[in-house]
């Protein structure tokens, strides 16, 4: 008898701990759902300083997806950028890079966006400047986390002209 109640107790005792922390991971689930506005945390005018490294990530996964001519991972990480702060910089023309209707539209507007993430990665390791002075209009500039030359601008074309911005 007394082991049945032994088990017993066992057994409600693990119940117990499971329920909690399921409350716990449906509590945390619930929270990344709501809607974050980064304008309320005193971030600043606009807060995209705050959460520059989020946008500067989705930026490298754009530039990634171009170099590999992957429009559709491109656009879907253009579209994470508006989410972090819709009154950055990067917002519009990654906006707009969002919707782009072929690669060559996503590549020019990539041209605006990168401008603008160079701008931004002022100050702050990891980043490189890279150029290639083969994209129409006086040249084409990026940013990447390595020296490894993988062209957004021109993809599997001319996956490795360029280099280090100097």
């Amino acid at each position: 008898m007394k082991k049945i109640l032994i088990t017993l107790l066992l057994v409600s005792i693990g119940s117990v701990s499971c329920l909690k922390a399921d409350e716990k991971e449906h509590d945390h689930k619930e929270h990344a759902k709501k809607e974050h506005d980064h304008k309320d945390h005193g971030h600043g005018k606009s807060g995209h300083e705050a959460h520059a490294g989020h946008m500067l990530e989705a930026y490298i996964t754009i530039a990634t997806a171009l170099s590999k001519d992957d429009l559709a991972a491109a656009k879907k990480a253009a579209a994470k950028i508006p989410e972090h702060d819709e009154d950055s910089s990067l917002a519009k023309s990654a906006e707009a890079l969002s919707t782009a209707k072929d690669i060559e539209a996503a590549r020019k507007e990539f041209q605006t966006l990168s401008k603008n993430a160079i701008k931004i990665s002022k100050g702050r390791e990891g980043f490189i400047v890279m150029h290639c002075p083969m994209v129409k209009g006086g040249g084409g500039d990026w940013l990447q986390t390595n020296k490894t030359v993988a062209n957004p601008y021109m993809g599997s074309k001319m996956l490795n002209c360029g280099g280090p911005k100097k």
